[in-house]
């Protein structure tokens, strides 16, 4: 199988390497040193031609204290040092607060193939393409079993479960192109080792041209012009939606011709699509809505009386309805 391996890197990378160099040493020198001292006591008292057991000598008091001392100090001095800089790397979880707005992309593990959905609503498979020097969060779910996606060039990996999104995060720093660099490491059945993708990494112009000719045009809300009474409604996907919570309010009645909003106050990336329709209604532009990053929004104004039924298409969990009134 092809692999090839081109210098795609990630800032975080370097930590997670010095943190793995710093347990492997660690790791060499306690296996060292216990086993030296292993061979040193099974040499000193290997068996001998003697009688009598020799006799140990009886410590009083507190025995050997400082040699209990000393091995708690030695240890935990050893411990101390590799959790502080375990605990220092914590940051690599959630992305850097202080960053430019991310680049949100679902990722959808299925028997045998990895899926990406951008804000726009296009979705690649087996290539995830990407700017450099740009936070990219990728909301990763399955829809069968479960997956895990690893990309081991930039040391990240996370869990596709279904019916649950995981978020990861990552930053290249250079151009290129890691052909089967994407990968599953969760044995998911007979195909799972073809369940592979590459990544790659455009400059910030070029990936302005690869994803304008996907049709995306990267708007932060879609609405529609028709006859409206005047009156608003307000609908969030709250934070936490990703883990189980509903749109709220999940139950709406509203008279013909509000417009309504939908507002995405979750981390995740979500949409809304209608999937119950009153007899000869239609949505203004369509549905489903294009995908919502957090903080964006979609308008629709309805206008024919009846229920409809919305859903986000990411989590199954998220549906609601709006009646609206003559």
């Amino acid at each position: 199988m092809l692999f090839l391996q081109i210098d795609v890197q990630a800032p975080t990378s370097a930590i997670w390497w010095s943190l793995f160099h710093y347990y492997m040493f660690l790791g060499f020198a306690a296996g060292t040193i216990v086993t030296a001292y292993i061979v040193y006591w099974v040499v000193k008292y290997r068996q001998k031609d003697v009688k009598e057991a020799p006799k140990f000598h009886e410590e009083g008091g507190w025995g050997n204290w400082k040699n209990v001392v000393m091995t708690l100090l030695v240890t935990g001095t050893v411990l101390g040092f590799v959790e502080y800089q375990t605990f220092a790397s914590t940051n690599l979880i959630n992305p850097p607060a202080n960053a430019d707005p991310p680049l949100y992309i679902n990722v959808t593990g299925q028997q045998f193939v990895w899926s990406f959905t951008y804000p726009n609503g296009y979705t690649a498979f087996h290539n995830l393409v990407v700017p450099v020097n740009t936070i990219i969060v990728l909301n990763i779910t399955s829809v069968d079993v479960d997956h895990s996606f690893t990309i081991p060039s930039l040391s990240v990996a996370k869990d596709a479960i279904p019916g649950q999104y995981n978020i990861l995060w990552f930053n290249a720093t250079n151009l290129g192109t890691v052909v089967d660099g994407i990968r599953c490491k969760e044995l998911c059945g007979v195909g799972h080792a073809l369940m592979i993708g590459n990544l790659t990494v455009l400059s910030q112009s070029s990936y302005t041209t690869w994803y304008a000719g996907t049709g995306g045009s990267g708007a932060s809300s879609t609405s529609a012009s028709v006859s409206s009474n005047g009156q608003t409604a307000s609908v969030t996907i709250p934070s936490g939606a990703s883990n189980g919570a509903n749109f709220s309010p999940s139950t709406l009645s509203v008279t013909s011709g509000t417009t309504i909003t939908f507002t995405n106050q979750d981390l995740a990336v979500h949409n809304i699509r209608f999937t119950v329709l009153p007899a000869g209604a239609t949505i203004p532009g369509g549905t489903p809505s294009s995908n919502l990053k957090q903080g964006q929004s979609y308008t629709v104004t309805l206008t024919t009386p009846g229920t409809y039924t919305y859903i986000c298409d990411y989590h199954s969990w998220m549906k609601a309805t709006i009646t609206v009134t003559g």
